[in-house]
């Protein structure tokens, strides 16, 4: 038996699909194809999430830019102000080294959105001469793996 996706809910083999407690054999389905649907709450809190971290990305760069250029024009406006200015550029370069951890997780967290995606996709199939859903989930790449994976499945037992 060959095992084409597994997770915990969902087990593609070459003789089944299991999805949850119930198991699909591939003899008895006639016709799998799949749908997309309007999005949920969810996916919509994912959206606007995803533009919050890109908007928080942009203006944390260009407030750190201005205070770069704020930092080396009072240097290069005053002979003097070079000691004054020591200070407030090692608390910059200190907040900018402290920023890599937070900006590794907003990144991710966005990577993570754009994975997910922000509609519904089911999984449907002629079943014992009935259409039957059987799969509906909202990450797109995890659907996009388990569909690919039943395909595979389908067209090597046929």
């Amino acid at each position: 038996m060959v095992v084409y996706y597994r997770d915990p809910a969902v087990e593609i083999t070459s003789t089944a699909i299991h999805i949850h407690d119930r198991v699909f054999r591939l003899e008895d389905l006639e016709y799998v194809w799949h749908r997309e649907i309007t999005a949920d709450p969810r996916a919509m809190r994912r959206l606007a999430g995803r533009g919050a971290l890109n908007a928080g990305v942009v203006v944390g760069a260009v407030l750190a830019l201005l205070g770069l250029i704020y930092l080396v024009a009072a240097t290069v406006g005053e002979p003097g102000a070079a000691g004054r200015v020591l200070v407030p550029l090692a608390i910059v370069v200190l907040l900018v080294g402290l920023a890599g951890p937070a900006l590794e997780w907003t990144l991710h967290r966005l990577d993570h959105s754009y994975d997910q995606g922000i509609a519904m996709h089911e999984i449907w199939a002629v079943w014992r001469g009935r259409e039957l859903l059987l799969l509906r989930v909202a990450d797109e790449s995890r659907f996009g793996r388990i569909y690919r994976s039943i395909q595979r499945a389908l067209e090597q037992h046929r």
